[in-house]
């Protein structure tokens, strides 16, 4: 049996009113291949095939409820707008290609992913409680959007933008808890749920398309956090989960997913990459199973109760001193100077256009100059 994990995933804007949805099982929903405007790996690409199909109605869906399966996927849709419920297969399928080399290349899992997607949250909570029973107010009481458990993404529809946001997240957790034998630390779960939030749809009705940094509204908290000086401290974040902190309120929450996101940023490309091939190996280890085993013989960590966070709890900065920087102080003031310099003025730019906000900008070629020679004088003067 599957340890359950739930996954708290926040919505900040209210979906506007959206058309009805009318489908039948013996039509092929439009679909786009993965596109190859991937910045990452794109050699996962080849196994995404965009075969997809309806199998038939989704009775607990309504009405409008299908199931479809895709390459990696089997999708449960009740989502009221026509268009975008064509267009979430090749979503997906372009998500599960992130999740599986944006990090490196990490084994697809043996069986489809399962996502539900319901048109209406009533539906939704209806479903929850059916099959979950006594734990269902536990997830219900979450927030909005949806949850994850036993690698069942059990989402509902919250408007175009924020939908997809939410299972490009929650698709991570279920992926990551198929494939991982080991699971990372929280804050590097979450981190990376954040990281992948940067699929989106184009606009143009093209192939969907993956730019980690593309993600304006976790910069944005980042940004507003670290100019009212409200950033959380990186022990804090390290030792934190996401229902610990939204105890403290929505805008703390909002604050630990935009830190996290911007620290599996800086493990990549922080420091011209310093920490990037750690971070591979950390993601290799957890993949094999390496992970708990390097931790509870890493000298690094000192005392029964810091390996156990680290291993049971998957909080603290064990995994930090383990496979980063043994010096915590020097990590932190790294981190903090990333932090300040991806939110400096001028980055959001960059953001919105999904590039790396402290890459130099092109040094433009200089035209060359060259003065005419005695003879180009003359003619010159000769035309005139």
């Amino acid at each position: 049996m599957k340890k359950k994990s739930i996954i708290l995933a926040l919505a900040t804007e209210l979906c506007a009113l959206l058309c009805a949805l009318g489908c039948s099982s013996a039509v092929s929903l439009r679909t786009q291949p993965v596109s190859s405007e991937l910045d990452v790996h794109p050699t996962a690409i080849a196994d995404s095939k965009p075969t997809t199909f309806i199998e038939g109605p989704w009775k607990d869906g309504g009405d409008n409820g299908v199931v479809v399966r895709t390459p990696h996927y089997v999708l449960r849709l009740s989502l009221r707008e026509e268009p975008f419920r064509d267009r979430m297969p090749d979503f997906m399928e372009t998500c599960f290609t992130a999740y599986a080399s944006a990090l490196g290349t990490i084994p697809a899992p043996v069986e489809p992913l399962e996502m539900y997607v319901f048109g209406e949250r009533g539906l939704w909570e209806k479903w929850t409680r059916k099959k979950l029973g006594r734990d269902a107010e536990i997830y219900i009481g979450l927030g909005k959007g949806g949850y994850t458990t036993d690698s069942v993404s059990v989402l509902y529809d919250i408007g175009r933008f924020d939908t997809q946001t939410i299972a490009a997240h929650e698709g991570w957790h279920q992926f990551s808890q198929q494939t991982l034998q080991h699971p990372l630390p929280t804050w590097m779960e979450e981190g990376i749920a954040c990281y992948m939030e940067g699929t989106r749809l184009s606009r143009d009705g093209g192939p969907s398309t993956f730019r980690p940094w593309r993600n304006f509204e976790r910069w944005s908290e980042l940004r507003e956090a670290a100019r009212a000086e409200d950033l959380i401290p990186v022990s804090e974040l390290l030792d934190g989960t996401p229902q610990e902190f939204l105890q403290n309120g929505k805008n703390s929450l909002l604050t630990y997913y935009a830190q996290v996101w911007a620290l599996v940023h800086f493990l990549r490309e922080g420091e011209n990459g310093k920490y990037r091939d750690q971070f591979s190996q950390l993601i290799q280890d957890s993949i094999t199973g390496k992970l708990a085993g390097r931790l509870a013989l890493s000298k690094a960590i000192v005392g029964k109760t810091m390996r156990h966070r680290a291993i049971e709890l998957r909080t603290g900065n064990a995994v930090i001193l383990e496979y980063f920087n043994a010096d915590f102080p020097r990590f932190v003031e790294e981190f903090g100077n990333f932090v300040q310099a991806i939110t400096s003025r001028g980055a959001g730019d960059k953001i919105y256009r999904g590039e790396f906000p402290l890459k130099p900008a092109p040094i433009a070629t200089p035209v060359p100059v060259v003065a005419p020679s005695a003879d180009q004088s003359e003619l010159k003067n000769k035309s005139r």
